[in-house]
């Protein structure tokens, strides 16, 4: 299918690009995403550049989530959705197609599904350090999920002012959730679990 006839409504040769443009973001914002790092083989809370990229270079937060009670927790949520790993190289050149009996809405809703590998599952092969793993739920935006049930650890980054801290431990369920302070020696990162409204500086309490 060409573009005007995906929108014949509105199309001319003076917007034939523009017109692309759209069908590519109508593409991309038919699916919502969740980026996750993926905890195997190694910890995602030991991997050094992904701290400078997120969490605002340690001032931040990281989130351990039980990937299974997670999908768990929210299945009513996910009617259609895939929660699996990016992998990293060249990206193949796709080809919109579609059925001329099929509106553009399910076109592109058939589309993603069949492609959604390459669309939304690849990523250039300098980001492999992330290994990342993404939820995709097809034509339910906005959607908000729940990690009441599936948080099992928090880890404070080694920046994080301890002003915030009292705030995050109040939002923690100690029953399930762990909470962590992170440490650096030895050249490497270490994860020091604490208890819950214990505010002492990590020096003064010690592995």
């Amino acid at each position: 299918m060409g573009i005007n006839e995906l929108y014949p409504d509105v199309y001319s040769l003076e917007n034939h690009i523009d017109l692309q443009y759209k069908l590519g973001d109508e593409i991309k914002s038919s699916c919502q995403i969740l980026c996750f790092v993926n905890d195997n083989p190694q910890k995602g809370i030991l991997n050094e550049m992904m701290w400078a990229h997120y969490a605002d270079n340690h001032r931040g937060i990281c989130l351990e989530i039980d990937s299974e009670k997670f999908i768990q927790e929210n299945e009513e949520q996910l009617m259609e959705y895939a929660f699996e790993p990016v992998t990293y190289g060249a990206h193949a050149q796709l080809i919109f197609w579609g059925n001329r009996n099929l509106g553009k809405d399910d076109n592109i809703k058939s589309f993603v599904k069949k492609e959604y590998k390459q669309l939304f599952l690849r990523k250039s092969i300098y980001w492999e350090h992330e290994n990342e793993k993404r939820l995709l739920i097809f034509n339910a935006l906005q959607k908000y999920l729940s990690i009441k049930e599936s948080l099992v650890g928090v880890y404070m980054g080694l920046s994080m002012p301890y002003s915030y801290r009292p705030s995050m431990d109040n939002l923690v369920n100690e029953t399930h959730t762990k909470i962590y302070d992170l440490v650096y020696q030895s050249n490497t990162i270490e994860a020091w679990q604490r208890d819950k409204n214990d505010f002492r500086p990590v020096i003064g309490r010690g592995k």
